[in-house]
């Protein structure tokens, strides 16, 4: 009768181990970075639908128009990743009403990731998304997921309320 592994058993067991781990590891170092863009797209798509929904009742229900961006949509201003932080911003004409950027701060000018601006004057929400402004040498892989989902184009769209 065997009380004990055979020195082949105990090498195809580490084997299958190292395996596992190595699936495991490569799995969880891309989860960072498609959170990431999860939360961007997040932002894009029901951030913007319930900001739209919010600047309508504001201006037609409620019969104000005294609101800001950050009335109607709120983003946690906090560092998604080291180097990339949103931030919120009512200075000058272009964003007096309000404007959320998702900067890249590892540059030594913040480039812009992703913009949302409202301009009740025109009544509309502008977003802009440039995932080239991801420094490469510092979020590689986050800038090509980045480009994966929405392309390497400046994109910039406008929603009417």
């Amino acid at each position: 009768m065997k009380k004990a592994f055979t020195l082949l058993e105990l090498i195809f067991i580490v084997i299958v181990i190292g395996l596992l781990a190595a699936v495991g590891i490569s799995h969880f170092i891309n989860l960072k970075e498609r959170t990431v863009i999860e939360s961007m797209s997040y932002t894009v798509t029901t951030g913007l639908d319930l900001a739209v929904q919010n600047a309508i009742n504001w201006m037609y229900l409620e019969g104000s128009s005294t609101f800001k961006l950050n009335d109607i949509l709120i983003i946690n201003e906090k560092e998604l990743v080291p180097g990339l932080k949103w931030n919120y911003t009512t200075n000058g004409d272009y964003n007096k009403d309000g404007t959320y950027s998702l900067r890249d701060e590892t540059y030594a000018t913040p480039q812009v990731v992703l913009r949302i601006t409202l301009n009740k004057s025109e009544n509309v929400i502008k977003y802009r998304i440039n995932c080239k402004n991801i420094k490469i040498s510092t979020h590689e892989k986050l800038r090509e997921m980045c480009i994966e989902k929405w392309g390497d184009e400046d994109i910039q769209e406008e929603v009417n309320f």
